[in-house]
């Protein structure tokens, strides 16, 4: 008896989006840490400037930076408490390139970008179809603070409490309030040969 043809409809599309899904670049974990995160005196985590586009975290939305930026598309990942989403773009002039995405957890329920993670990548890889370069007028990328990927000022490896030398994950955690609303700012930066190779922030 021959297949019903909206049955290989069907598989078609779950192999297509398997492949799709199978396909996209999700976020890198946050590096596993011994105990809780060390407490900060003060809120680490800033707004994130991409260019002149300023992006606030549990303020800004992934809708309204896709739609600032042109490019790029919301992936979601997961459900319930374990859903994400995210934009994911590629910093294709930095040395080595670079990888970024603003993410939106089901604490912010997923509109709200509420974390970035940012990866320096293997030289010489390139942007893919789930995660495309990011446009030069949205460059250079970098936190208010002047927090970024590579080499760190003394200032921000003082305030982190990152070694001179070696490789360290540092950063830690605040918790601290703004008239009634609670605040909550996470951080961690992961250096290599005095290099921050990845960055984690989350606000909420």
């Amino acid at each position: 008896m021959p297949s019903r043809p909206e049955c290989w409809i069907a598989v078609a599309l779950a192999c297509a989006c398997a492949g799709a899904l199978a396909q996209a670049l999700a976020p890198p974990p946050w590096p596993a840490s011994a105990g809780d995160p060390p407490a900060l005196a003060s809120d680490p985590v800033r707004p994130l400037r991409l260019g002149a586009l300023r992006v606030t975290l549990f303020t800004s939305t992934l809708a309204d930076v896709q739609r600032a930026i042109g490019v790029g598309e919301t992936t979601r990942h997961g459900k319930g408490t374990e859903a994400l989403d995210w934009l994911c773009y590629t910093l294709p002039e930095a040395q080595p390139p670079q990888r970024v995405w603003l993410t939106s957890s089901e604490l912010a329920g997923g509109s709200k970008v509420d974390g970035v993670t940012a990866v320096e990548l293997p030289a010489g890889e390139r942007a893919a179809l789930s995660c495309p370069d990011l446009p030069a007028t949205f460059r250079p990328v970098r936190f208010e603070d002047g927090l970024w990927l590579g080499a760190l000022a003394p200032g921000q490896r003082k305030a982190l409490g990152v070694p001179g030398l070696g490789n360290a994950t540092s950063g830690g955690l605040y918790h601290g309030s703004m008239g009634s609303t609670d605040i909550v700012g996470t951080i961690s930066v992961e250096v290599r040969k005095a290099r921050a190779v990845a960055i984690h922030a989350a606000h909420n």
